[in-house]
């Protein structure tokens, strides 16, 4: 398992931010696997520490990972300033993800539009009272309040 894929992706996207944003201080290679660094964040700078041949034995002094097997986005900030073309890989995969996840968006949505356009009308009447009915509160009140209003006067 590599660094990357134990941090959340919390972690790792605001770990690339503070490694976009330089706020790898210093980095160093400690051993053949291990980088010790500086990363600034919130005020303050923190103590890093990676071991790319065994992650969980990474470590950072911040209050998100101070003694816990935790990969913090300072570890993951030191990793790409070290391996800057993962860093380029990281933020290409992350590009690709939302381009694919917008195509797929809008393909729901014509999909969905070329349903409705092909229903007949107690067909939508049918769908769109089991919408309401069966559907979250905040709906059913949304579609009264702006729909349905002059009927309950």
């Amino acid at each position: 398992m590599s660094l990357i894929s134990l941090a959340s992706f919390e972690s790792v996207w605001r770990g690339y931010e503070y490694y976009r944003d330089y706020h790898v201080i210093h980095a160093a290679q400690t051993e053949d696997d291990s980088f010790s660094g500086i990363v600034s964040g919130h005020g303050q700078s923190y103590q890093v520490y990676v071991n790319t041949a065994h992650p969980r034995k990474s470590h950072c002094n911040c209050p998100h990972a101070a003694g816990r097997r935790t990969i913090c986005k300072h570890m993951v900030a030191l990793y790409f300033c070290v391996f800057p073309d993962e860093a380029e890989n990281y933020y290409d995969q992350v590009i690709a993800a939302e381009e694919e996840a917008e195509r797929l968006q809008e393909k729901t949505e014509k999909a969905l539009i070329r349903h409705v356009r092909s229903m007949t009308k107690p067909e939508l009447e049918q769908a769109l009272l089991q919408l309401l009915l069966e559907g979250p509160e905040w709906q059913y009140d949304r579609f009264l309040r702006e729909n349905v209003d002059e009927y309950l006067e």
